[in-house]
This record gives structure tokens, C-alpha cells and sequence, in this order.
């Protein structure tokens, strides 16, 4: 019976550090190059961050994709915060005004990404947190400068 608790205590621990502490993640696919490799590393996020809590401009963000239907994460750079104003390659002609409890999110290789440029601003609620270092294929992780 000991033992069952104390595993029991030990994965209610762990979820709640994954959920709410720090999480991980692959990144794969070309959209942030040359900042992420395509394949091979790993993404430490903060999750204090989340709903955008304490994100800036230039910050990294893993955020629920918004037209999404299967609830799919990506990774993309905040280019704007509630207030500021966006003016290129914004799905309204001319540009626009970041609403409030929103952010403009884009991925670093502009060819290579689904972003704000294709779905408009990204609501502050579907931030799942910050990315704060990545890890090489060799284990060593490296912080992310921005």
C-alpha cells in the first residue's frame, strides 16, 4: 500500500510541475529557422507564462493554434501586444491595430510560416507559455537570446 501511495503522490507531483512549472517539447518543422533546427531539439517552457501572462515583444510563445480542430501547439515570436499597431502582410488591407487580449504572433523564416500573417491576431487565453531554452541533440542546453 505504501508503495502504490507514494506513486500515486509522485505522478500527481509531476503532472502538476508539467502543467504549471516547466514543460518540454520537440520542435520540428521550418517555420522558426534559423532560431529552431527543423528536427533534433528540444524546447524548455515556462509555464508561469501562461494565458500570456508576462509575455513581451520578442518573446517565444507556444501558443494553441487557432484554427486548429485538433488542438495542434506551435511555437512562433510575438511581433505586436494589445495596442500596437501591425502593418505588414496583415489579413486586413493596410494594416491594423492589435485588439486588446490578443497578440500578433510570426515565426522567424517568413516563407516557411503559418502565422498571425494568415490568421489574424492570436488570443492571449490560448498562450500555453514561454520558451526559455532549447536543447541541442547533444544534451546541452542553450539559452535562447532574443
Amino acid at each position: 500500500f505504501r508503495v502504490l501511495f507514494s506513486t500515486f503522490k509522485l505522478l500527481a507531483f509531476t503532472h502538476l510541475f508539467l502543467e504549471h512549472v516547466l514543460s518540454m517539447a520537440p520542435a520540428s518543422g521550418p517555420s522558426m529557422l534559423p532560431t529552431f533546427e527543423v528536427v533534433g531539439e528540444w524546447l524548455v517552457v515556462s509555464r508561469f507564462h501562461k494565458y500570456g501572462n508576462g509575455v513581451n515583444v520578442g518573446d517565444l510563445v507556444v501558443y494553441q493554434i487557432p484554427i486548429s480542430t485538433s488542438g495542434e501547439l506551435g511555437v512562433k515570436r510575438i511581433m505586436g501586444m494589445p495596442g500596437d499597431y501591425v502593418l505588414v502582410d496583415t489579413p486586413v488591407p493596410g494594416g491594423g491595430t492589435v485588439p486588446e487580449g490578443h497578440c500578433w504572433v510570426v515565426g522567424d523564416n517568413l516563407t516557411a510560416s503559418r502565422d498571425s500573417r494568415t490568421f489574424g491576431p492570436v488570443p492571449l487565453a490560448l498562450i500555453r507559455g514561454k520558451v526559455f531554452a532549447k536543447i541541442q541533440s547533444n544534451w546541452l542546453p542553450k539559452l535562447i537570446r532574443n
